[in-house]
């Protein structure tokens, strides 16, 4: 299983970024910690778990919303290619617009976030540990 993911993500990796000049490429704004995170979604900051509906569903941070980088398809985890128009349109087309991204360990996040900040996003956070062993570790409120 572990190792179709990490072909699923090379893959996806050699077909969107097969152009691409790595050296000049935008990379997203910052890690930051679940606390970090929450203080910032208190303020008004969106948080989007890119997780799958599954994972989402079962738990998830408190008001945080599910754009999943990854749907489930028979047993497989296939690569969302809406991903970036979807949260385009959740941040009502403001590419400047803060956006904090949350998985479960940080691995689908940094993925997340480097192809949204190629797409011309600016202020896009990512949870460096993820849900699992940052946010739910140091008991940030959740739901389900």
């Amino acid at each position: 299983m572990f190792n179709k993911l990490i072909l699923s993500l090379a893959l996806v990796f050699t077909t969107l970024f097969a152009e691409i000049d790595f050296q000049k490429a935008m990379i997203y704004k910052a890690d930051i910690n679940s606390t970090t995170a929450y203080n910032m979604q208190k303020e008004g900051t969106l948080i989007v778990d890119v997780r799958t509906k599954r994972e989402f569903n079962t738990l998830r941070a408190k008001n945080s919303i599910n754009i999943p980088v990854f749907y489930e398809k028979n047993g497989q985890r296939v690569f969302n290619k809406n991903f970036p128009n979807e949260i385009y349109k959740t941040l009502n087309g403001d590419i400047n617009k803060d956006v904090i991204l949350i998985c479960r360990s940080g691995s689908r996040t940094k993925l997340a976030s480097n192809l949204l900040a190629y797409q011309g996003f600016k202020n896009v956070y990512n949870i460096k540990n993820g849900f699992q062993y940052d946010w739910t570790k140091v008991n940030l409120p959740t739901e389900k």
